[in-house]
């Protein structure tokens, strides 16, 4: 009986460990030929993306709107209010600079990139 019960607690703590495991950014490819390539991406509240960084000129559509911040290694931090449906267009970074998507919002961020290569 003491088994069942350490196997039933046991169980029972696995799967709340992994409910609570915090949603990650996800990346999903739309299209890639020579001239551009284009993704999804999904930035669930409170995430962030790992540091990578953009050497190309980029269009940016919001599908849904929100605050995305951005920081870079060294922790300069800007915020860009997205509007739902709204298109940005953004400059290729500063060489060696890097930086992370971050959503400290309640909702779900979700925006398509087109990237010229």
């Amino acid at each position: 009986m003491f088994r069942l019960a350490m196997l039933a607690c046991t169980t029972v703590l696995s799967v709340v460990a992994v409910a609570q495991k915090p949603a990650e950014v996800q990346r999903f490819p739309q299209f890639d030929n020579d001239r551009a390539t284009s993704w999804k991406s999904v930035i669930p509240p409170h995430s962030q993306s790992t540091l990578h960084r953009h050497d190309h000129y980029r269009a940016l559509v919001a599908i849904s709107g929100g605050e995305l911040k951005t920081v870079t290694a060294d922790g300069q931090t800007t915020v860009t209010p997205l509007e739902k449906g709204k298109a940005y267009w953004f400059a290729p970074m500063p060489a060696g600079v890097m930086h992370k998507d971050v959503n400290d919002t309640d909702q779900t961020i979700e925006v398509v990139v087109v990237e010229v290569k």
